[in-house]
């Protein structure tokens, strides 16, 4: 399939997910990067298949049948089309696990690019990282490559990726994750986080991040580092007092350096700001908290400003809960490690389009984009797409549809106290101790 024709097939969709692209993004990128991926003029094209992919990840019903259906119904494939699914789960399987990747990636970084020096802090960019995990279901090609925890019985778990995020505070986009198996290399995925870092970045981590070598190696990068204290201690009896609990400090190079450092080296010393405060949540207990920054200036950088800075970081958690609660990554579907890979890319696809309809509400409401609603912007999305319509019928649809996310805006809620806790009881099931053909045959002995 040549690059006209794509263009030309591009042009004829009339599903409105193709014209969200053209107003969120750019389609022409999309048409780009999936151009190499096949050169057969096929009913699944690379386009429409990652569409159609697209729209099985924004729908709450994930089923590769409700996906082709409701291409049907929108007029992104022909009503002569085969019902059956077995042509679109081939077609997702030719989708290049890499390309899929650059379009998701470079999704956030378009959406992070559009961030105005007022959104920022300071007018810099702060980026958050993060762990996670996510649940994959039970095969023998999955639990290969991304094992279950081995703290559970042979048969009776799931198997677990884990991966570290990278987030930008101001538009709550997400660049990229980092993949791996196994609990506790969270500090090793985020170090190939580090190319999407630019010069004047701000990273916000909690006491994972509070190494010697990564903040050092980082600050050579020219990238600033505000994270939570980890096992150092800090005696404000000492160093460059700035004010009550806040001083400057010269960190030594530890002597026993860590065996991931190879042949980098590390400065002697390293000039550290710490600081302390205490917060106070009603309904919570109080917490004293101390941070580790290379940001040394008091005057430009205020202590103020670093504790609400740091308390912004909880943004991350919730953005998190979005792309897994709402739209449920949390646990994937697909039976093999590559398909979980690409379905994973399709998620992040899908939540930075999100993000990017928040950010043009947000603008719209001048409000923060804090105040607007994941769920809502992505249930009007789907309700915009129910059905086809000429690319300037969408503009108007679009249109009324991101003012209307701008008038529904979350309350402000600072400082809410829910407790964690659900009032309808779950249905009494015992849960799977054992392995299912196990408890089986004793169910098949009882019969």
């Amino acid at each position: 399939m040549d690059m006209s024709l794509i263009v030309r097939k591009a042009q004829e969709l009339k599903e409105s997910g193709a014209e969200v692209l053209k107003a969120a993004f750019s389609l022409e990128q999309v048409q780009q990067v999936l151009a190499a991926m096949g050169k057969r003029d096929r009913l699944y094209d690379p386009v429409t298949t990652w569409l159609i992919f697209l729209g099985q990840t924004l729908s709450p019903d994930h089923s590769c049948r409700n996906a082709v259906a409701q291409a049907r119904a929108t007029g992104l494939l022909p009503l002569g089309a085969s019902v059956h699914t077995g042509a679109y789960c081939q077609a997702r399987d030719r989708l290049d696990e890499a390309a899929l990747q650059k379009l998701a990636a470079g999704l956030g970084g378009t959406l992070t690019q559009a961030e105005t020096a007022e959104e920022r802090w300071h007018g810099r960019r702060v980026v958050v990282p993060d762990g996670s995990s996510v649940s994959l279901p039970d095969t023998p090609a999955n639990q290969a490559v991304y094992p279950q925890p081995n703290t559970q019985a042979a048969g009776c778990g799931f198997p677990v990726l884990y991966l570290c995020a990278l987030m930008s505070l101001a538009s709550g986009a997400l660049l990229d994750f980092e993949l791996g198996s196994g609990n506790g290399n969270e500090l090793s995925l985020w170090r190939r986080l580090w190319p999407y870092l630019r010069q004047g970045d701000v990273v916000v981590g909690d006491g994972k991040y509070s190494s010697y070598a990564d903040i050092a190696l980082l600050k050579a990068r020219g990238v600033d580092v505000v994270a939570r204290l980890g096992a150092r201690k800090a005696d404000f009896r000492k160093g460059k007092i700035l004010c009550i609990q806040d001083h400057i400090v010269r960190w030594e190079r530890p002597k026993k350096l860590p065996a991931w450092l190879g042949d980098q080296t590390l400065p002697e010393t390293l000039s550290v700001r710490e600081l302390r405060f205490r917060v106070e949540v009603p309904g919570f207990r109080p917490d004293t908290i101390t941070l580790a920054t290379t940001l040394l200036d008091a005057q430009a950088y205020p202590k103020e400003d670093l504790a609400a800075l740091f308390f912004g970081r909880w943004q991350m958690e919730l953005r998190l809960r979005d792309i897994k609660t709402i739209l449920g990554m949390d646990i994937l579907r697909t039976r093999t490690p590559a398909r979980v890979r690409k379905e994973l890319w399709m998620y992040l696809a899908a939540y930075n389009l999100l993000r990017t309809m928040m950010q043009m509400a947000a603008r719209e409401a001048g409000t923060s984009v804090a105040r607007v609603s994941f769920q809502g912007t992505r249930q009007r999305l789907l309700a915009a797409a129910d059905g086809s319509c000429t690319a300037r019928g969408f503009r108007r649809r679009y249109r009324r549809m991101i003012r209307d996310i701008a008038h529904d805006l979350n309350p402000h809620r600072p400082f809410r106290v829910e407790p964690r806790a659900i009032k309808r009881r779950k249905k009494q099931y015992d849960f799977l101790n054992q392995p299912r053909a196990v408890l089986r045959d004793k169910l098949m002995k009882v019969a």
